[in-house]
């Protein structure tokens, strides 16, 4: 069967390979993303369990050179860092009285900031999996007209009304539906999949952050 089919793609028009081309370009790349943000994840969670987990257990951040690797431990690491060193600015200051309104909002701040600058690196490059799910099936769809409308030209040109004279051609023109379903379908899923991973992530980070600020509201972490 693929070896038909395969057979039907190599005589298939200069349009239809090259939708097809398309197709497989666009289908490559969406799996390239995918592993990539499926490894990020891995790394990312991995870290960020290693991080709560030291916090949970000593009530310190892991290993003595946290302050320096803490970008490499995950974002709930780098937020408690940031808090860290906005709390150390104030003790060089000489200021050692909890926070004041105006200073906790500040706080906030800078963690928001520290947050969303995570979580736009973690949405980068996904718009390509959306992309796929959303080209990949019309141009499968333009492939199949174009097919079709080519065999109907075929039709008219032979004068026969015998679909056996152009199958090959229908055939060539359906390949391509296949194939845009093809790619779209795990680009969809991988899609929704990242989504859901960052919806979570965020959702940690702010309660997190809520955490974080309550915490330094007295001063300390």
């Amino acid at each position: 069967m693929l070896g038909q089919v395969l057979a039907v793609v190599r005589d298939a028009d200069v349009i239809t390979k090259l939708i097809l081309i398309v197709i497989a370009i666009l289908s490559v790349g969406s799996w390239a993303v995918a592993v990539a943000k499926l490894r990020e994840f891995r790394e990312v969670l991995g870290s960020s369990k290693i991080f709560m987990d030291a916090l949970r257990t000593t009530g310190k951040p892991p290993g003595g050179d946290f302050w320096n690797r803490s970008s490499e431990i995950g974002p709930l690491a780098r937020m408690y860092a940031e808090a860290g060193r906005f709390l150390q600015r104030r003790t060089d200051r000489g200021v050692t009285t909890p926070l004041t309104p105006e200073e906790v909002g500040s706080l906030s701040t800078a963690l928001e900031r520290e947050a969303g600058e995570d979580l736009a690196a973690r949405e980068r490059n996904i718009g390509l999996l959306a992309t796929v799910t959303s080209v990949a099936p019309l141009l499968g769809l333009l492939g199949t007209v174009w097919g079709v409308l080519t065999s109907f030209i075929g039709m008219k040109e032979l004068g026969v009304a015998d679909l056996s004279a152009v199958g090959s051609g229908v055939a060539a023109a359906l390949t391509t539906t296949v194939a845009g379903l093809l790619a779209a379908i795990p680009a969809n899923i991988f899609h929704n999949f990242v989504v859901g991973r960052i919806n979570s992530l965020a959702g940690d980070m702010d309660r997190f952050l809520s955490e974080l600020v309550d915490v330094c509201r007295r001063g300390s972490l």
